[in-house]
């Protein structure tokens, strides 16, 4: 009796489990990315929207000021390498990532080091 109690358990901790990863997997993200390369573009290894919508880079020392240096499309779900094409090089030491959804609403942002 206690050998199927404790199977149980193990069966009802797995379907937990089981159901709680694609939630947390579904939330809107730009990865871990740390950084980027000084260029004409930006290369984000990793973008995540539920719904789609599109990805913005600024150049400056917060989203609110920034200016605005390229625009991406995504597609919702995960999308790898999505390379956003720049009006020029960034000025500063970093830039943002900005994930909007198919509302234009802000759902992902990210601060990115700019390797020189």
């Amino acid at each position: 009796m206690n050998k199927e109690k404790t199977m149980k358990n193990i069966i009802l901790a797995a379907l937990i489990a089981a159901t709680a990863v694609p939630a947390v997997a579904a939330t809107d993200n730009l990865g871990a990315q740390q950084a980027v390369a000084n260029s004409g573009h930006v290369e984000l290894d990793r973008v995540m929207s539920t719904t789609g919508g599109y990805v913005e880079i600024l150049d400056g020392s917060s989203i609110e000021t920034g200016v605005l240096l390229g625009t991406e499309d995504v597609r919702a779900g995960l999308e790898t390498d999505v390379r956003v094409q720049l009006s020029h090089r960034p000025y500063r030491d970093n830039v943002f990532a900005v994930l909007y959804d198919a509302d234009g609403q802000i759902t992902a942002t990210r601060e990115l080091r700019v390797q020189n």
